[in-house]
């Protein structure tokens, strides 16, 4: 049996408004890519605050308004 390692590149995805980003996806903020922990509607629905992880492992807060937009990135398997 072969071992293979596979190679993965972080690749844009889409841009997308605060609503519409999940748990776990990695976006850019301050051109950095981060992992999302949580997002946080205010009581009107105008502001959502992002919980992600940086690449310090440290846990950071953004608030962005709902017509904001806010890249999408994935890892993408190269072939080889």
């Amino acid at each position: 049996m072969t071992a293979t390692i596979k190679t993965m590149r972080l690749s844009y995805a889409d841009i997308l408004s605060p609503n519409q980003l999940m748990e776990g996806d990695l976006i850019n903020v301050d051109n950095d890519i981060v992992s999302v922990i949580s997002i946080v509607e205010d009581a009107a629905g105008d502001n959502y605050t992002i919980t992600y992880r940086n690449d310090f492992d440290e846990e950071e807060e953004k608030t962005y308004h709902y017509e904001e937009k806010i890249n999408l990135y994935v890892f993408v398997e190269e072939n080889e």
